[in-house]
């Protein structure tokens, strides 16, 4: 028999070959015969293309070799294998197939098989069958030496160095007796280095044998041992077996060690398991999951992510179409259905998003994209593909269409106050005008009254508007939230009533926070009567602060959320619970769950206004019946805290005698201004836009003490026209007023430093006295 270094596959003189071939590919089959025989074969075959003809043949003839496709109609290569391997034949096995993953490959080599060729190499054919033919003729001539070692030294020496592994015959003593030529190639040192020294010298390069090594477990046991040993001095992966040699006695003569060089396979083994796990990693990180479908027996194959999809052990869950099919949400198993067939007809794409639910009720939404795999025939056998678990994804991008739909609501609100604020202004001015010049007992000024008070109540409606679109005038101030709650305790407890208890959970010390106290107080009053009517037969309110770093992945469930440290003011009741089409519209501005005329409908959207205009976000949890719970996140300051105890107001002299130019282009405030001023003695200048006030400023050959403008204006706005009158004239005082408050002289709310502003609508009083404040000022 040639050794292991002939390499010809080609016999030296024509052969008998006695060949099975299992193809359901003709062509394939009559084309392997001739390259048998064009190699030198003399060929007798077989083809079959039927596991019963398999077994058939295997009883009653016998073969050289067996040739087989791994895919066959509805049973593969495997199904031979194992056939071959119940008969009981010693038959080398070959795999000739179109496509075999390396997995596959590797299972066909675990279960027997002595080579595998893929179709398009299929001229490699005589050498892979002369290789498998003298792999069996190797193990029958290994066989054979083992008789001969028994029968005689001579047979076995002519034979001991043929060997490709390396072998150590020991002796009871464990020292090295004899070695062959691979054991010499292996370790790098010539027979008189090795012979008469103990093995754990020889082979390990230790002074004392090594408890790791099969050696040792096989003198311990007294049975052939086998294991896999690292030697870092010659950096290889060493497969070793010792087996005991035994005395007619039964006891230990010699031991014989065999010891191969896997270091190369180890390496491919590790690298392929580094790259399932990296798979793994990333298909978890994405959510994203693989599968495979067999369209004949209905089974399925799954990547561990998408049993966490699906939300199912892999140790009691069996999968199937059927099965998985169930767990389609019922109102999309239609349209699954109709796209997994339609990919099947036309050997397409399979492409859906829907939803499933898992055994815990939960949904989820999951996109599917796979392709069909056809047989030789044409036939869809097999489907291939992924699934993505989406239902973060739908969530946020609900959560930033809800944000764009305040961003415009909000827009909306502001524009209206605006324009609102003007009417309020011109109605509150000219019936405090009238109040004041009505005696006590005229009749009309309870109708006067009346009016004054639906100024004030509509005043209220726009400064919500405010708050909710982010554009009111804020006074943040550094604060300790457990104070504005603790502040708030006697209040909230008359407001809520009796019937609901009242406790308050606050972690000390708490980080601070930069707020409009007025504001946040407003918020919890909100949050509270909200939780109030949500108890009408009574429970429990809990106030709880918390310091809590958002972490990145809060921050990608939640938008507009940046990570970091923020403070939370919780507020959670016992209450009746909302479900998810309320949460979904809760802030929007005059949104009402409660009876007509027993709310505005703004309560909670002013709390949205503040925590937003405050830096922060509102985020609200309930389930129908189960309570409701917001949670309020205002981001840390790092500064010292403020003095929260109010000033006390000075005594403001009302009237003056100064100019004043006034710069309002709704013509009815103008008016209102106008008269205000000159009944406290004031000399009145004025401009219906900012062209027409640097004109008149211009001309006027006086001094102008204070320029009073409207904010928003067309053309140009209250601030570029103070840019451009203050240099032309020095030391004149500016004062603002608006309804609407954009970003010309305001940032998040906050006015710059020095800037004085007056908030429509406003009083007759009010603006007298902020006048002569910003003059003395």
């Amino acid at each position: 028999m040639p050794g292991p270094e002939a390499k010809n596959p080609i016999p030296s003189a024509t052969r008998a070959l006695r060949v099975l071939i299992v193809e359901d590919e003709p062509a394939d089959a009559e084309l392997m015969v001739a390259l048998l025989k064009r190699a030198g074969y003399a060929v007798s075959f077989e083809i079959v293309d039927s596991l019963s003809s398999v077994r058939n043949l295997l009883e009653r003839d016998t073969f050289d070799v067996v040739l087989s496709d791994h895919n066959l109609k509805t049973w593969t290569g495997t199904d031979v294998l194992e056939c071959l391997r119940k008969s009981g034949k010693d038959i080398p096995f070959i795999v000739v197939t179109a496509t075999l993953g390396d997995e596959a490959a590797v299972e066909y080599i675990k279960q027997g098989a002595a080579d595998y060729l893929l179709k398009h190499r299929l001229e490699r054919l005589p050498e892979v069958v002369g290789r498998a033919l003298r792999e069996k003729a190797r193990g029958e001539e290994m066989a054979r030496l083992q008789e001969v070692i028994l029968s005689g030294k001579r047979e076995w020496e002519l034979t001991f160095d043929r060997v490709p592994d390396a072998i150590f015959l020991l002796n009871e003593d464990c020292h090295v007796r004899r070695a062959n030529r691979a054991a010499v190639k292996l370790l790098g040192l010539d027979f008189n280095q090795m012979i008469g020294r103990p093995c754990h010298e020889v082979v390990h390069g230790s002074g004392a044998p090594c408890l790791h090594c099969p050696h040792q477990w096989m003198l311990q046991t007294g049975e052939e041992a086998r294991g896999d040993i690292e030697e870092p001095r010659f950096g290889k992966v060493l497969d070793f077996t010792a087996s005991p040699l035994r005395n007619p006695d039964g006891s230990l003569r010699a031991c014989v060690c065999v010891v191969r060089d896997i270091t190369d396979r180890k390496r491919a083994e590790e690298a392929l398991r580094k790259s399932r796990e990296h798979l793994a990693r990333a298909q978890q990180i994405a959510h994203l999951g693989s599968w495979e479908s067999d369209l004949v027996t209905g089974t399925l194959v799954w990547s561990d992510e998408v049993y966490r999809i699906f939300g199912v052990s892999k140790e009691q869950f069996v999968g199937t179409n059927e099965v998985v099919f169930g767990m389609v949400h019922p109102e999309d198993r239609e349209s699954v259905l109709q796209a997994s067939k339609k990919a099947k007809e036309e050997r397409g794409l399979f492409h859906i998003e829907h939803r499933i639910v898992r055994p815990d009720g939960s949904v989820r939404f999951v996109d599917e994209e796979a392709e069909v795999v056809c047989d030789a025939a044409g036939q869809a056998v097999q489907m291939v593909g992924t699934v993505q678990d989406m239902t973060e994804r739908r969530q946020l991008e609900g959560q930033f269409r809800q944000a764009q739909k305040m961003e415009a609501v909000g827009r909306l609100a502001g524009g209206i106050a605006h324009d609102f604020n003007n009417l309020l202004t011109v109605i509150a001015g000219y019936s405090d005008m009238m109040l004041s010049r009505l005696a006590a007992d005229d009749p009309l000024r309870a109708h006067v009254s009346e009016i004054r008070s639906a100024g004030d109540r509509a005043a209220s409606l726009t400064r919500q508007l405010l708050a909710f679109s982010r554009q009111q005038v804020l006074a943040p101030q550094v604060l300790d939230l457990n104070a504005v709650v603790a502040n708030m305790d006697k209040m909230l407890r008359r407001l809520i009533g009796e019937h609901i208890d009242l406790v308050t959970v606050c972690e000390k010390p708490l980080w601070r926070v930069k707020a409009d106290p007025g504001q946040l107080e407003q918020v919890i009053m909100n949050l509270a009567v909200n939780a109030r009517d949500a108890m009408p037969k009574g429970g429990k309110l809990t106030l709880e602060t918390a310091n809590v770093e958002l972490s990145g992945a809060y921050a990608r469930a939640h938008v507009a959320v940046k990570p970091g440290r923020y403070v939370m003011l919780a507020v959670s009741d016992t209450g009746c619970g909302m479900d998810a089409e309320t949460q979904s519209h809760l802030f929007e501005p005059f949104f009402t769950t409660k009876e007509r005329g027993k709310g505005t409908g703004l309560g909670l959207s002013t709390v949205y206004g503040i925590v937003k205009q405050s830096g922060g976000n509102v985020w609200v949890y309930s389930e129908p019946g189960r309570g409701t719970t917001f949670k309020v996140y205002l981001p840390l300051v790092d500064e010292p805290l403020e003095d929260l105890r109010p000033v006390e107001a000075r005594a403001v002299p009302v009237r003056g005698t100064e100019t004043v130019l006034v710069v309002e282009d709704e013509v009815s405030v103008r008016s209102l201004v106008r008269g205000v001023l000159e009944s406290h003695g004031y000399r009145v200048l004025e401009a219906c836009h900012g062209a027409d006030a640097l004109a008149i400023s211009d001309q006027h050959g006086g001094p102008i003490h204070l320029l009073l403008t409207d904010v928003v204006m067309p053309e140009m706005s209250g601030r570029d026209l103070a840019s451009r009158v203050v240099p032309r004239r020095p030391g004149i005082r500016v004062l603002y007023m608006s309804g609407y408050t954009d970003d010309a002289i305001v940032h998040n709310g906050v006015l710059d430093a020095g800037t004085a502003f007056l908030q429509k609508p406003f009083t007759p009083d009010a603006l007298a006295h902020k006048v002569r404040e910003v003059l003395d000022g």
